[in-house]
C-alpha cells in the first residue's frame, strides 16, 4: 500500500506514538554498575522504586572489581549501610574480618572476582532491581516530566524512560549527554583560595592506573617475553640492580615491600604501584568511545 500527503504524515505520527509507547519505563535508571551505581540501585529498589542499572561490561563493582583495585581505603571502624553489608559478606567468604588483612595498603583486601560475586548476590535479592549487562546509554535527554534514554543492548538501541536518572559512569558521560556544564582539571588558587592549588588553571586529570592481579602458582610459570616489552621502563619501581637513576630516590622501597603492598587472599597479588609502575597519563573525558578504546 502506498501513502501520500496527509495520510503519510498520519502514518508517521502513529509510528512515533508506537515508538514512544514501546519505551521501557522505570522509576529510577542508573547508568554505571560500579560500587556507587550498584549501591544506588540497591537502595532505590529497597525503597520500592522499580530500578534499572545499565552496565557496560559483565561485572558489578567498578573500581573495586573490574578495575582490579580490590583494596579499600578509609576508616575501618566506620561500619554501616551497604558498605557494611559488602564487608560482612567478604568476612563470611574468607572466614573472618582478620582474614581480609593480607597486604599492608589496606585492612580490607579481597579477590576482584569475589567482590563481583558478592555485589551480584546482593542485587539478585532485590525483586525491584534489574541489571542490563553489556549495555550502554548512548543518548539522554530531559522531557517535560521524564528522562528519555537510548540504551544500546543486544545490538539495538532501546528506548528507556525514567522519573529519576543517576549518572554513575566513571567519567560523567550521562551528565555530558544531558548538557550539564562541567570543568576538567585543576582550578587556580585565585578561585579556590587554596595554597596547594596552581597559580593558573589547567586541564590536568589524574593518571590512569592499569592494575594487574597476579597468582602465585608455587612453581615456575614464566612465559616468553612479549613483543615490545621494555623492562627498563620499570627498572626503578623498587630497589634492584637494574635501577641506576631513579626519578624518586626518596621513595625507593624493596621488592618485598612492593609485592606485599597489594597481597590478596588465596595467593593473589594486586600490582598497583605508583613508583615508576603502572600509572599512565591520558585524558579520556572528552573522547568518543572509539577514541577511548584506542587510547
Amino acid at each position: 500500500m502506498r501513502f501520500t500527503g496527509l495520510k503519510y504524515l498520519q502514518l508517521l505520527a502513529c509510528l512515533g506514538l508506537f515508538a514512544c509507547g514501546s519505551a521501557e519505563r522505570y522509576d529510577v535508571v542508573i547508568v554505571g554498575g560500579g560500587a556507587s551505581g550498584t549501591a544506588a540501585g540497591l537502595q532505590a529498589a529497597r525503597m520500592g522504586a522499580r530500578t534499572l542499572i545499565v552496565e557496560e561490561f559483565d561485572w558489578l563493582g567498578g573500581m573495586l572489581t573490574s578495575a582490579g583495585v580490590s583494596a579499600t581505603d578509609g576508616n575501618y571502624r566506620l561500619r554501616g549501610g551497604i558498605w557494611d553489608e559488602f564487608r560482612t559478606e567478604l568476612a563470611r567468604h574468607y572466614g573472618c574480618d582478620s582474614a581480609l588483612i593480607t597486604g599492608w595498603v589496606s585492612n580490607v583486601m579481597f579477590e576482584p572476582s569475589v567482590g563481583d560475586s558478592i555485589f551480584k548476590r546482593l542485587v539478585a535479592r532485590e525483586p525491584n532491581l534489574t541489571v542490563w549487562y553489556r549495555s550502554a546509554a548512548e543518548t539522554a535527554e530531559r522531557g517535560k516530566d521524564v528522562w528519555r534514554l537510548g540504551v544500546r543492548r543486544d545490538g539495538r538501541l532501546r528506548p528507556v524512560e525514567a522519573d529519576v536518572l543517576v549518572d554513575a559512569t566513571e567519567l560523567g558521560d550521562v551528565a555530558r549527554m544531558a548538557g550539564v556544564p562541567y570543568d576538567v582539571g585543576m582550578d587556580s588558587s585565585a578561585v579556590t583560595h587554596e595554597d596547594i592549588a596552581p597559580a593558573e588553571a589547567n586541564g590536568i586529570v589524574q593518571d590512569l592506573t592499569y592494575v594487574a592481579v597476579l597468582k602465585d602458582y608455587g612453581r615456575d610459570v614464566t612465559i616468553p617475553r612479549p613483543d615490545g616489552y621494555n623492562p627498563s621502563l620499570f627498572a626503578c619501581c623498587c630497589v634492584n640492580d637494574l635501577c641506576i637513576a631513579p626519578k624518586e630516590p626518596h621513595r625507593m622501597w624493596s621488592r618485598e615491600m612492593m609485592i606485599t603492598y597489594g597481597k590478596l587472599p588465596d595467593g593473589k597479588y594486586m600490582i598497583n604501584w605508583p613508583i615508576e609502575g603502572n600509572d599512565y597519563y591520558v585524558d579520556m573525558i572528552d573522547m568518543t568511545p572509539e577514541e577511548r578504546a584506542d587510547a
